[in-house]
């Protein structure tokens, strides 16, 4: 179970960056790719050692896998490639952090149409308000 959620650990990390910074030029997808596998490789790697260190103290284990993660989110954000030529890094410190409209077409690589989405939740949310009402107006009977 644990060896599952390292690598679900690494592929949320990798599209959490992805989608807010969309940008990523041509060899954006192939960067992904690659640096998914690698990343996993040495979280699994590492997860051997991180085990036999869990068995002394559970405490530095996951201080291990924290430190793992976050050199893995300053790799992601020193090395993913953008169209300007800038680093994520070098966006983050400048203060450009992503937008509405940059996490939407971000998560339109991957097939998720926020806008759309929202859209139906509030429509649902009209419906089911309305029906409440209308049940509730009709279980009290005012004289």
């Amino acid at each position: 179970m644990a060896l599952v959620f390292k690598i679900a650990v690494v592929a949320a990390l990798h599209l959490a960056f992805f989608a807010a910074y969309p940008e990523t030029g041509p060899y954006g997808n192939y960067y992904l790719g690659v640096s998914l596998l690698l990343w996993t490789g040495f979280t699994l790697f590492l997860g051997t050692a991180v085990g036999l260190v869990k068995l002394f103290s559970g405490v530095l284990g996951m201080v291990l896998n924290l430190a793992v993660a976050a050199l893995m989110g300053l790799s992601l954000a020193f090395t993913m490639p953008q169209k300007d030529k800038t680093s994520v890094l070098e966006k983050l410190q400048k203060g450009a952090y992503p937008t509405r409209s940059d996490l939407n077409t971000g998560l339109k690589r991957f097939g998720i149409n926020l806008n759309k989405e929202i859209d139906k939740g509030a429509k649902e949310l009209g419906e089911g308000a309305k029906e409440l009402g209308s049940q509730a107006g009709k279980a009290v009977k005012i004289p």
